[in-house]
This record gives C-alpha cells, structure tokens and sequence, in this order.
C-alpha cells in the first residue's frame, strides 16, 4: 500500500523508549528561501513589532525578560533541510533580535516519528528539551506520561485570550482542564480542485455547487462520475485516494461516528456509522471507480499534482506542490456529511517539558509565535494557517495568500474542525487500520469484516501499556 508523508507515523510503534537514540541534533544554518508564488507573502518587518497596550484581551506578544541576561533555551522539532525548516529558523532568528542573550540549541528530527522517539529517549536520559513542537498525533504518550507542563497559571498571569484561538486548538492540547501547548498554527482540510478538469469535464465548480447549498457526499459522486475516464496511467478520477486515518476520520465524523470513546480505550470503528462511511469510500472506488487504490497508485507520485484527479481532501501543507502546477487550482470547505459538516484538521502548538531547565525562555518563544510578526513567518511559509481567528480576520491575511486562496474557506473549516484524538499506541493502531483499510478498497475484505478486524485488533493494541 502507498502510503503519504503525513501518515508515515502511523507506522511506526512509539511505545517503546528508545534510549539511545540520538537523533539529529544539529545547529543548521538558514536554507535558502524556497521559489516564490506568484504573489509572495510580505516579509516581516525587519524589527518585530509589539502590541500597543490595551485593556481588552490581546494576541500573546513578546515580552521584555523580566531580567536581562544569557542562558539557552532547547527547541525540539521536526522538519526536513530546505523550505521545510524555513519557518523554524525565521522564527529562531525573531526570537533572536528579541532576546539577543538566549541562545537556542536546534535539535532537529527529519519528522513526526523521529520526534517521538527523540523524545521519549531525550525523557529516559533526562536530557530534556525545553520545549518542542507539538501536533495532534504525537502528543498522548506525553500527555499521559504526565511530563508536559500545564500553561494555565501562564497564561493567566499574561491574560493570553485563549478564545481567540480556534476551538479545536484548545480542545487538543487540553485534558481535564490542564492545557499542554499554545497554539501556533493550524490547517484545517479544504478540498483543493482541478478547475481546468471541471471545465473540461462540463461539470460546475464545487464553488458553484456549494454557493447553492449542494456540496455533500452526494455532489462528489456524481461529479466524480463525469471527471472519471480513460485506461492505464492517464486514467483520470474524480475524487483523489482518502487513505489513512487522519483523513478518513472526518468522514466517520460527518456520518455520526467516532473512532474510540473519549478515553481511547475502545475501539468504535466496527459501529454502524463508522462502518456505512468506510463502506461510502470503498464504493468510491470499487462501485462509482471515481477514486484511485492502491493499485492505481502504486507507480508513485501525486496523482492531484499530476493532473489526474480532480478533487483532493488536503492541508495547506499542499501548497508548495501546486505552485508549479500545470492547471489553474480552486479551493473549497468540505462537504455535508449525512449527520455532520465536520472536517479534518491539525492544529500545532509549541508544548514545555514540565523539568524544562528554561521554562520562561521557553514560554517566551511559544508567546512569540502566536504575536503578529511569528504568525506573518507562519503564514509565509505556506505550509499552514494561523492560529489566531484575530490574525485570520486582519488587513495583512487580505493581501499575503496566494491569488486563488480563499480566506474564508480556511475560516470556515477551521470553526468547523473535528479533533483526532490519538492513541499512545499510534503506531500499533496506525499500522492496523491501513492493512484493513487497504484490503477493502482492493476487494478482498467486505468492509464487515474489515472494521471487524480493526476493531479486535486495535482493542487489543489499546489495552497495552504505553
């Protein structure tokens, strides 16, 4: 089975502490900038800038060290050499003109698997990060092992609005009243679409088609039938392959379902909700054959990005893929559901270790992140969105997306966003759902006994210990 950069953590077992894992532990100089859009975002300011005071509740902005001084803050994150570290080190250089006595020390993994053993070794050694950044399917087995520190009497002390935050932000990185990161940015799913395909295709835009109130499960299938054609490796589809468990989970939102209960500790994806919007999928490809499997796939590559699927459920980490495509690009909010209007999303935060040596230079980086100036850097590096519905809302979003970006199809999406809760055992998880889920869309499993098998299977990886 083909499966995507973002689902590769799902591979990979993260309940094991790898003690001597070393990782990459580098300080790297500044890559160059990646090729412009059309329409480049602003750069920052050359000197931040910092709120006026006010009385009404602010964005967190960067705040003077109470003592001046030196010291080193550890920053833990992952990101591969090139345009995907950018932002990390734009916003270490910002951090930089605003504390010039704190040196950070870059500890880079290449990603979000690496970033967990890391740091699962980096606790066993107590050896620890200050800080590190965050993200829906690596944060449980930290989160339960109880080494994250709680930001509540923080961001009290600096009356952080939480409310300007998206509500899925704050769900995620809260348990029991505890919050375990500030949010730094998000990306909720749009449905990216191929406009000249459409027009080839005689088929209305999913623009047009929502603007009547029409976009649901139904409008891709049937759209989905015209833009489907041809044989072999130029065969088109209409709707590109939803895959792994980060993506199906929005729809087993929209149909009324979960994947476990609240606690994670069983597994719900053999009920009848789960099931009908598994099944829905699997007749995309194997009843309407609007959508590719894995035998379709299995030369590699975007089959979006190549021009041959019409519609792609994605992140706005897809952004850097299609400024070079050969097709003009148009984007719209997901679809209704038949219970729900639900939507994938995943929201980053950055999240202090509770014995960080630094937890006030650590702070101040997460609060840095969220001002203006860290979310322009964000923003600029075009693989997510803000944090902030406030930012969301003002005159610099207007005029730095590129020109065929919809603001208020990110803002929709992202009131609307679901939150994935994942299990410490991810891995183990991970690895079940794909093997079952792959075995229905080639058509050697009913969707019956596949959701079966997922659910005696990951029951069982659910009641291991971490």
């Amino acid at each position: 089975m083909r499966y995507s950069r973002r689902a590769l953590l799902g591979l990979i077992p993260v309940g094991v502490v790898l003690a001597a894992c070393t990782g990459n532990v580098t300080a790297l100089t500044p890559a160059a900038a990646p090729a412009k859009p059309t329409e480049p975002p602003a750069k920052p300011a050359a000197e931040p800038t910092k709120p006026a005071a006010s009385a009404a509740p602010t964005a967190p902005a960067a705040q003077a060290p109470a003592k001046a001084g030196g010291g080193k803050v550890r920053y833990l994150y992952n990101a591969t050499p090139g345009p995907n570290e950018k932002v990390h080190l734009d916003l270490i250089d910002l951090y930089g003109k605003l504390y010039p006595g704190v040196e950070v020390e870059k500890i880079r993994v290449p990603d979000d698997a690496e970033l967990t053993r890391k740091l699962l070794a980096m606790i066993a050694a107590k050896d620890l990060p200050d800080f590190y950044w965050n993200r829906q399917r690596t944060a449980t087995p930290f989160f339960d092992r109880g080494v994250v520190l709680d930001i509540n009497p923080r961001v009290a002390a600096d009356k952080v609005d939480l409310k300007d935050f998206w509500p899925s932000a704050i769900k995620t990185y809260t348990r029991e009243g505890k919050l375990y990161g500030l949010p730094n940015s998000a990306s909720s799913h749009a449905y990216y679409f191929n406009v000249d395909m459409y027009k080839k295709a005689g088929v209305p835009l999913p623009t047009e088609t929502a603007s009547k109130g029409a976009w649901n499960w139904d409008a891709i299938v049937d759209q989905g039938k015209k833009l489907s054609g041809g044989e072999g490796p130029t065969r088109t589809f209409g709707f590109n392959a939803v895959t792994s468990i980060y993506q199906v989970d929005q729809f087993i939102w929209q149909n009324g379902g979960d994947l476990w209960d609240e606690k994670v500790t069983v597994c719900k994806l053999n009920e009848p909700e789960a099931v009908g919007a598994i099944q829905w999928l699997v007749d995309c490809a194997q009843k309407h054959k609007i959508m590719p499997t894995s035998t379709d796939t299995k030369a590699g590559g975007d089959m979006f990005v190549a021009g041959r699927c019409g519609l792609v459920a994605a992140g706005r980490y897809i952004l850097d893929t299609l400024l070079n495509s050969k097709f003009e690009v148009g984007m719209v909010v997901g679809p209704n559901g038949p219970k729900a209007n639900t939507v994938r999303g995943d929201d980053l935060a950055a999240s202090i270790l509770k014995d960080a040596a630094n937890p006030d230079a650590a702070w101040n980086f997460a609060k840095m992140w969220t001002s203006d100036d860290g979310q322009k850097l964000v923003l600029a590096s075009r693989r997510s969105f803000t944090a902030r519905r406030s930012f969301a809302q003002g005159d610099w979003m207007k005029t730095n997306l590129l020109p065929w970006e919809n603001l208020e199809t990110y803002m929709q999406g992202l009131e609307r966003t679901g939150v994935y809760i994942a299990p410490g055992q991810t891995g183990e998880v991970n690895s079940v759902f794909d093997r079952e889920l792959d075995l229905a869309y080639l058509g050697e499993k009913s969707v019956k006994d596949a959701t079966d098998a997922m659910k005696r299977d990951i029951d069982a990886a659910l009641k291991k210990p971490l």
